[in-house]
């Protein structure tokens, strides 16, 4: 059965649990972000994100002045339903629920298409890793070009600088494929590590499932640095939870190593 209380409250509030006040006081107030501007770019930031990392969307913010981009979030985002909606129904593997968020989620996602046009928008760019394939199943019924985070920064990117030693986990994106069959496009992510000067990538194999417990122990084993680096944001919070406990180990998302490559130029 579809959760018909979060429904409501992402038709009332944009987000699923709570007013979404936290979350706006996070990216509007203390991380700065424009809101309801009119601009080319809108940054869909999705709904548990900004509470999760807030560090992150800083360095994305960092990154999004650098580079002159211009962009906004929108008045009221909202919340694609995958979190209360389309994880469960994939997880208990009931295709009618699936069918039903599917529904649900298009006329969230149009609202927010609405909205950006209202804007003079040409662009949604999408950080959650979660609202990605829900996103892409829609894509057609706008003109505004769709993109993830790390293909914007990779427009924008040209070199940078950090002598270091990373790994880099791309995700396997099993859920996604359980939502759309259309494939996603990592390849941005690899084309920005390729231009920082000094960085040496251990790159982990993406079909390895940070879900799976036989998985993440051979994730584990694959690594060689001290910092594992996401573009997926539930990848990042999965490794956050199982590599906790290594000592000296930090979990990080792309925008904050672009944003460390751009100071070491």
């Amino acid at each position: 059965m579809v959760d018909e209380k979060s429904v409501e409250n992402i038709r009332k509030y944009g987000v699923a649990v709570g007013t979404g006040e936290r979350k706006r006081q996070i990216l509007v107030d203390e991380v700065g972000f424009p809101i309801g501007q009119k601009a080319e770019n809108v940054i869909i930031a999705g709904c548990f994100q900004p509470e999760g990392m807030p560090h992150v969307f800083n360095a994305f913010k960092n990154l999004l002045d650098y580079f002159k981009i211009d962009y906004t979030l929108l008045n009221k985002e909202y919340c694609c339903g995958w979190v209360p909606l389309g994880q469960p129904a994939v997880i208990a593997k009931n295709e009618e629920d699936v069918a039903s968020f599917k529904e649900i989620s298009k006329e969230f996602i149009v609202e927010n298409f609405r909205q950006a046009k209202e804007l003079g928008a040409k662009s949604i760019v999408l950080f959650c890793g979660a609202c990605e394939p829900n996103y892409t199943n829609y894509r057609d019924l706008t003109d505004l070009e769709v993109i993830p985070y790390h293909e914007l920064i990779d427009r924008y990117f040209k070199a940078g600088k950090l002598e270091r030693k990373i790994d880099y986990y791309a995700g396997c994106y099993r859920f996604r494929r359980r939502i759309t069959d259309k494939p996603v496009d990592v390849e941005p992510a690899v084309r920005v590590l390729k231009k920082i000067e000094g960085l040496e990538v251990n790159y982990i194999d993406d079909r390895l499932c940070c879900n799976i417990p036989p998985h993440v122990e051979q994730i584990v084993g694959a690594i060689e640095s001290n910092s594992v680096v996401n573009i997926c944001t539930g990848c990042y919070y999965g490794l956050k939870a199982k590599l906790g406990d290594k000592p000296g180990l930090e979990v990080k998302m792309l925008p904050e190593l672009i944003w460390e490559a751009v100071q070491g130029k």
